[in-house]
């Protein structure tokens, strides 16, 4: 897995693309490596060790911070960093298919959601290679990964506004050792492993060129589109695609940013696209690790309930379920037919079920 990780993930293309996109403004890079640095509840006892020693040497340089680079290498470059090693995996795909769609497929106009396809088939044809690589590991702790997608045109399909496509990150726990839930370590890892967890996301796809994109589009019957999202029970966020009518020679990754970090439409019609926001792969490990702009479900028909009870079906295209577990299309698939069952009945989904307890996390 390290080896593929020196290939995919530290290659020269991937380098290029993270280089260019942490340059677009003065703090870009920084804020990420920030987001980087916090997620201490995704890391192992060695993990912890290694976060300690790397406080240490900022001390000893005088520096107080590394930089996004350098973070990503250090502390998330060697799987045995990670508690669960399907999470790690699960990153360093998402990292591979963000570098692809940015640089192969971003470059030529496209529309959004035709750009939002591509993306997905891009992270199932990496979540696939990576499967292979890491074939003997998964089956020695009899685990899998697994990236699978449903289609959520319902009616006529895809409204004008609304989320592009909602995704559950699906976790089965599964700590590294023993050594995971020693004391120090539930400390240091703000309370240690989180066991089996669901969150789901809804992401509203955004083209944009320049620092900055148009969050203003109105629907005259759902009001803004931005004040729709702001009212999910679960995160909501833009996802910016660097595209435009013309070609562009190096596209940003995609980024993301969350409705409630940007000012009501009536403050601005636009948002920075690189302020308060960040990369795909450290959006979902953010989301892995935990956070209060995060919620997490108890099951998997309260992640659905999140979504469906609160976004209007009609305005999303797909769900996409990125995991761990085998089988997740058939169980979500089930699932979604039983809540647009209830749907259709009349009977009303109530999403707002007690959580877990939940310290607050990078965002």
């Amino acid at each position: 897995m390290t080896k593929r990780a020196r290939l995919e993930t530290f290659n020269e293309k991937a380098l290029f693309a993270r280089l260019s996109t942490a340059q677009r403004t003065p703090d870009a890079g920084a804020y990420i490596a920030e987001q980087l640095w916090a997620c201490h509840r995704v890391l192992s006892a060695a993990g912890v060790h290694n976060l300690m020693y790397l406080t240490r040497g900022l001390v000893e340089r005088g520096i107080a911070h590394l930089c996004w680079e350098e973070l990503l290498d250090r502390k998330f470059g060697d799987p045995m960093n990670v508690q669960n090693r399907a999470v790690w995996l699960l990153f360093h795909l998402c990292l591979q298919a963000q570098r692809d769609f940015a640089l192969d497929v971003c470059t030529a106009r496209s529309r959004e959601d035709l750009l939002t396809g591509r993306f997905l088939e891009g992270i199932k044809g990496a979540c696939a290679g990576w499967t292979e690589s890491s074939s003997s590991y998964l089956r020695r702790v009899e685990n899998v990964l697994e990236v699978c997608s449903l289609d959520l045109t319902v009616g006529g399909g895809e409204q004008e506004t609304g989320g592009d496509f909602a995704l559950i990150l699906d976790i089965k726990g599964n700590p590294s050792c023993a050594q995971d839930f020693e004391h120090s370590i539930v400390t240091l890892t703000e309370g240690g492993p989180r066991g089996d967890f669901f969150v789901p996301l809804i992401f509203q796809a955004k083209r944009y060129t320049g620092s900055a994109a148009d969050i203003s589009r109105r629907n005259s019957t759902q009001g803004y589109q931005f004040n729709r999202l702001r009212q999910r029970d679960c995160a909501s966020a833009y996802i910016f695609y660097e595209n435009g009518d013309n070609g562009i020679d190096c596209p940003a990754l995609p980024m993301v940013k969350l409705a409630n970090h940007c000012s009501p439409v009536e403050v601005s019609r636009t948002t920075g696209v690189f302020e308060d926001s960040v990369d795909f792969a450290t959006y979902i490990l953010c989301a892995v690790n935990g956070c209060d702009d995060m919620p997490a479900a108890q099951t998997r028909e309260d992640a659905l309930n999140m979504i469906l009870a609160n976004a209007s079906p009609e305005s999303l295209t797909k769900l996409v379920v990125l995991g761990n577990t085998a089988g997740l299309k058939e169980t979500y698939r089930d699932a979604l037919a039983a809540l647009r069952a209830e749907i259709k009945s009349g009977v009303s989904m109530d999403a707002t079920q007690p959580e877990r307890p939940r310290k607050h996390g990078p965002c």
